[in-house]
């Protein structure tokens, strides 16, 4: 399979990229962009449309390309896939919860091919990303790869898309099905964050919703431990400062490892915490922080050690969180680089408001201040 990444600063640019693709005699069937929310999201489908190449799609809170870090621009990764080894699914919310819709996706991912992989997006600023994960896996019933991760918009806190060919969603589920019998699909999902502090239990939540901590309004708890959360006085709610990615709550798990929850919003009137993911009452966790730049050289290193059984792919794709770019600054582009020079395949990515992906121990979470790695090759 071949693959070809670039990045544009306009949709114009898109598309005299791939015209100039054609006249090079490479037909690309699949594309996967990431967009910042600032472009006509629906104006770029219609390139591909007309170019004839499917497509799977978010908005974006700036976007990766090969070693390079980028703001406000297009992302594209095509590849000239055979369409018998992939299917593009779309569903839109509407009245039904995102538990639902995961719950189709999983079923029809399970009825399309014998051994798949699903690769997802999802819009909705406010969605629990938990009930992805559990909607498609009671979907399909068995354990498969399952990557992807949350649109963003730059930093906007407004609005995220998903979109396809003549399909746009701001909270609906975009998803690639692959079969894995013919292209494979490898991942991984790291974070590096370290926790700090005591133990701590979630005493009251309802999905994403955390509502009390150790018996005492979440909200309360959070400033009490912090001191301090940042306020869009013209919002209704107030958004925390820097995404709360330098204190995501660290949730244990019954297998081991743990996963991230990062606090998004602060609702005054109740007291409580809207996260990028669900929690359920008697979790533990701890509050964590930022790791230090010799975490994210360790964190290049996993990376490594995956490439030593990993060591050719036709494609990558990278979900980093907007909390790392958020932590690190500049600094990010080491660790893209990082990663990249393993393997010096065409990569695009984006940075996201929470990650999809397998962790070590096998089992797919949704996470935050991850970054997740998926490694696309033909067999």
């Amino acid at each position: 399979m071949n693959a070809k990444s670039f990045y544009a600063n306009s949709i114009e640019q898109v598309n005299q990229t791939l015209s100039e693709f054609k006249s090079t005699n490479f037909h690309p069937t699949l594309a996967i962009v990431f967009s910042s929310i600032k472009f006509d999201l629906k104006a770029l489908s219609s390139v591909f449309d007309e170019h004839q190449i499917d497509l799977l799609a978010c908005s974006s809170s700036g976007e990766i390309c090969d070693r390079q870090v980028v703001e406000e621009k297009i992302t594209v990764m095509v590849m000239d896939m055979n369409r018998d080894y992939y299917r593009l699914c779309t569903k839109e919310t509407g009245e039904m919860t995102t538990y639902q819709i995961a719950h189709e996706i999983g079923v029809h991912t399970k009825d399309t091919f014998d051994d798949p992989a699903l690769i997802l997006f999802s819009g909705g600023f406010k969605v629990d990303a938990q009930q992805i994960i559990l909607g498609v896996k009671d979907g399909i019933q068995k354990q498969i790869p399952i990557y992807g991760g949350l649109s963003s918009d730059d930093l906007r806190m407004q609005e995220t898309i998903v979109f396809s060919n003549h399909w746009q969603s701001n909270n609906g589920i975009v998803s690639l099905i692959i079969d894995t019998q013919k292209i494979e699909v490898k991942g991984m999902a790291t974070s590096g964050w370290e926790a700090i502090g005591t133990v701590n239990t979630v005493t009251k939540a309802e999905g994403n919703l955390l509502y009390e901590i150790n018996d005492q309004p979440a909200l309360e708890f959070f400033i009490k431990y912090f001191g301090f959360y940042g306020r869009d006085q013209d919002a209704e709610s107030a958004t925390l400062e820097t995404l709360s990615g330098q204190y995501p709550l660290q949730v244990m798990r019954p297998g081991g490892y743990s996963v991230l929850r990062s606090p998004l919003i602060a609702d005054e009137e109740n007291g409580s915490l809207i996260l990028a993911g669900g929690v359920k009452r008697g979790d533990q966790f701890q509050f964590s922080i930022a790791p230090s730049f010799e975490v994210m050289e360790e964190t290049v290193n996993l990376f490594g050690k995956f490439h030593e059984t990993q060591p050719d792919v036709d494609a990558i794709i990278l979900v980093s969180c907007k909390a790392r770019h958020t932590a690190f600054g500049p600094m990010i582009e080491s660790e893209i680089e990082g990663i990249y020079d393993y393997w010096h395949s065409p990569l695009i990515g984006f940075f996201s408001y929470g990650e999809i992906g397998n962790v070590e121990q096998g089992d797919c979470e949704f996470h935050n201040a991850t970054v997740t790695f998926i490694g696309l090759k033909e067999v």
